[in-house]
């Protein structure tokens, strides 16, 4: 079992899709307080974000995408969605909320183009935290893209929560599916250290979660 690969993936979660449509309790701490961000990490979440070139890749779009989740600038993340995604999150009540983690590193890798007319692709990423105790967790991620008027923007991500899973697809156009897939996550996260304490011969493939 690779538990820090689900502490990870929830991680992921946390800081890309919790929060959605919820709003902070009445004396609740801010996020950037609840993370330790730095004053320029507040500063970049208040900050417009960089206009985004028409012509930009897949590739150039998923990097902006993970630099608005490390300076937790929600306005970065809005601008790189799809028009669907912003649309459907303003009907539901929901959206995004990143918070502030200097932790988080990537690396971009391939990008495939998934259908003929060339407007959706799916680029292949590794998400990193960097623990408290200096160890490194990390996690393989797909970014689902399609292509606006305006260019590339980010439609969904995908990833296992656990080794011979297959990916779960987070789709940011639908957002109440989004939700009910992350509550799956977290749900799953919390049972697996009691499911692997008390039966360690159970086999993860036996409850794959299709992507859909």
């Amino acid at each position: 079992m690779k538990h820090r690969t689900w502490m990870l993936a929830l991680g992921v979660l946390s800081l890309g899709l919790a929060g959605c449509g919820n709003s902070p309790k009445e004396g609740a701490p801010r996020a950037a307080a609840s993370t330790g961000a730095s004053p320029a990490a507040a500063t970049a979440r208040s900050a417009e974000p960089t206009a985004i070139p028409a012509a930009a890749q897949p590739g150039e779009i998923v990097a902006r995408f993970y630099d608005a989740l490390k300076t937790g600038s929600a306005a970065g993340i809005s601008a790189l969605l799809t028009d669907k995604a912003r649309e459907e999150m303003a009907k539901s009540g929901q959206d995004i909320r990143p918070q502030a983690s200097s932790a988080l590193t990537y690396s971009i890798g391939a990008t495939e183009l998934v259908d003929r007319q060339g407007t959706g692709a799916h680029v292949k990423t590794v998400w990193s935290e960097t623990e408290a105790n200096g160890t490194t967790a990390s996690t393989e991620v797909i970014w689902v893209l399609r292509k606006q008027a305006n260019g590339w923007r980010v439609a969904g991500m995908a990833t296992a929560i656990e080794d011979g899973q297959l990916p779960i697809l987070f789709n940011f156009e639908d957002p109440e599916d989004m939700e009910r897939k992350r509550e799956y996550v977290e749900r799953a996260g919390q049972e697996q250290p009691a499911v692997q304490q008390a039966d360690r011969s159970v086999d993860p493939a036996a409850n794959r979660t299709q992507m859909r």
